[in-house]
């Protein structure tokens, strides 16, 4: 045999050697969670400062409603059972709402998205578009308002009125 042959047979027994090694490396990896050790969680807000004004809003305007803030979407949708459900349940997984209004009985009738300058991105305009039109599908309303216009008590108040006279 050749040098070069032996060098090249070496080469590519010694790189599977390494991955099998770095494999295996992987697998072994030790939990960091051994009972004594500091858990690297912190508390955080649940929602933003103009988050919380529009919830204030909801509250006094929604009387005769429940307004959930930060609800996953999977929540109140939910797919149905068959072969595809794992890319239906993808579609929406990772994704949440605003807010939730629902029906004192907990049916879901409207989300609100309080949209800020990133929803202007192409990434979050095409997760904003699946997120409208799963909504849509369920029959539940999607409201979406912009960072500073979000209308006055009242004027909430006849929009929710309306969409929960539509609502099934």
């Amino acid at each position: 045999m050749k040098h070069s042959t032996i060098f090249i047979l070496l080469t590519v027994a010694g790189c599977f050697l390494w991955l099998w090694l770095f494999w295996r490396h992987r697998r072994k990896r030790r939990n960091p969670f051994d009972g004594r050790t500091k858990l690297p969680y912190q508390r955080r807000h649940i929602m933003t400062a103009t988050e919380m004004q529009v919830y204030d809003t909801l509250l006094e305007a929604l009387d005769d409603y429940m307004v959930f803030p930060q609800v996953q979407v999977s929540r109140i949708i939910e797919t149905p059972p068959n072969a595809e459900n794992f890319y239906w349940f993808n579609f929406i997984s990772r994704m949440s709402y605003d807010f939730v209004v629902c029906r004192l009985d907990g049916t879901p009738i409207a989300a609100i998205e309080i949209d800020d300058a990133t929803h202007e991105q192409a990434d979050r305009q095409e997760a904003d578009n699946r997120k409208n039109l799963a909504t849509e599908a369920a029959k539940i309303a999607i409201i979406r308002w912009e960072v500073g216009a979000t209308p006055g008590v009242r004027q909430i108040a006849r929009i929710i009125d309306k969409i929960d006279r539509k609502a099934p």
